[in-house]
Order: structure tokens, then C-alpha cells, then sequence
């Protein structure tokens, strides 16, 4: 049984629901956290912020999509951005 709230889309079906964006933000920052160790967490908090502004990523529960952003690339393997280069300007 799920502790979240529950949300209804379009088709009716229920799925779970973070009401608040801060919260969410804050959790899917802890789970990249967990998934990452060397990401910086100032860095963290400020991606998955801009991410929060996306209904897309919004309407997903925010471990499941620090998981889908750190799942396996069969090509290029575990993604990081802790080891990404800033582009240059």
C-alpha cells in the first residue's frame, strides 16, 4: 500500500501523486544522491528543480525518475553528472 496520495489521470486510472513540488524536488535530489555520491548536491538540487517544471517528469514519482535518469545505457554505461564538462562559453 502506497503512503502517497492519489491522483486520477485522463483514462481514470489512480496512480501516486507528490503533492508538493519542494518535496518532490527534495526527494528525487536524495535519491541522485544515492544513485551518484560524487554529484554535487548544490548541482543536484538545481537540475532536478528545473526538471520540476516539466509536467512529464512532474506526474512521475520523483525516485523513479532519478532512476530512469541514472538507468543503464547499454552504449555509453551508468550515466553521471558528477563527471560531466561544463560546456564551454
Amino acid at each position: 500500500m502506497t503512503t502517497e496520495p492519489l491522483r486520477l489521470d485522463e483514462a481514470g486510472a489512480v496512480f501516486p501523486y507528490v503533492n508538493t513540488t519542494s518535496l518532490w524536488v527534495h526527494r528525487c535530489a536524495k535519491r541522485m544522491l544515492e544513485l551518484d555520491p560524487q554529484l554535487d548536491p548544490l548541482a543536484a538540487m538545481h537540475t532536478v528543480d528545473d526538471m520540476a517544471t516539466s509536467p512529464r517528469w512532474r506526474l512521475m514519482l520523483p525516485e523513479a525518475v532519478a532512476e530512469a535518469l541514472y538507468a543503464d545505457d547499454p552504449r555509453t554505461g551508468p550515466l553521471s553528472f558528477a563527471t560531466r564538462v561544463a560546456p564551454q562559453r
